[in-house]
C-alpha cells in the first residue's frame, strides 16, 4: 500500500531521479535514511521497475505507431506474436488492447527503409497477422514516463 510520502517520492524521482537521496528527503519531508528504505521497498517491490536515461527518439531515428490486426483470435498466437514483441529491439512499446485492433506498436528504426524491411520480415512474415497499419510520427511534442499519482 503506497501512502503519501510514497507518493511524493516517486513524483520526485520521476522528474529526476539522479536527486541524491537528502535532497529527495527534503523535498518530501522526511529522513534521508527514510527516503533510502522507501526507495529500496519501492523497487524490490516492482513499484520503480527501471532507473534509465531518456534520449530524443527525433534525433535518432523515425518513430512509428502501428496498429495490428489477427486473422484470427487465439491465446496462443496472441501469446506468441507478444512475446515476439517483447523480444524485438525495434518495438520500445507494445500494448495489447481491446476493440478491433489487437496490438499498438512503437516502433523505432533508423530510417523509413529499415522500418520497412523490419515491417515485411515480421509483421507481413507472421501468418496471424491480418493487416497493419502505420501512423508515422513527424515530431514528438510530449513524451513522459511519468505516471500521474494523484
Amino acid at each position: 500500500m503506497l501512502d503519501a510520502f510514497d507518493h511524493a517520492i516517486l513524483a520526485v524521482v520521476q522528474a529526476d531521479n539522479r536527486l541524491p537521496n537528502r535532497e529527495i528527503a527534503h523535498r518530501v519531508n522526511l529522513s534521508e535514511t527514510a527516503v533510502r528504505r522507501r526507495l529500496d521497498r519501492l523497487r524490490n517491490e516492482g513499484v520503480i521497475c527501471g532507473d534509465v536515461a531518456l534520449l530524443d527518439r527525433d534525433a535518432l531515428g523515425q518513430t512509428m505507431v502501428v496498429s495490428v490486426i489477427f486473422a484470427e483470435d487465439s491465446a496462443g498466437a496472441y501469446a506468441r506474436f507478444r512475446e515476439e514483441m517483447v523480444a524485438s529491439e525495434r518495438v520500445t512499446q507494445c500494448y495489447s488492447i481491446a476493440g478491433e485492433v489487437d496490438f499498438i506498436l512503437i516502433v523505432h528504426a533508423p530510417d523509413l527503409r529499415e522500418f520497412e524491411a523490419w515491417a515485411q520480415t515480421t509483421l507481413l512474415g507472421d501468418p496471424v497477422v491480418k493487416r497493419y497499419e502505420t501512423s508515422v510520427v513527424f515530431t514528438t511534442h510530449k513524451f513522459s514516463t511519468a505516471v500521474p499519482l494523484g
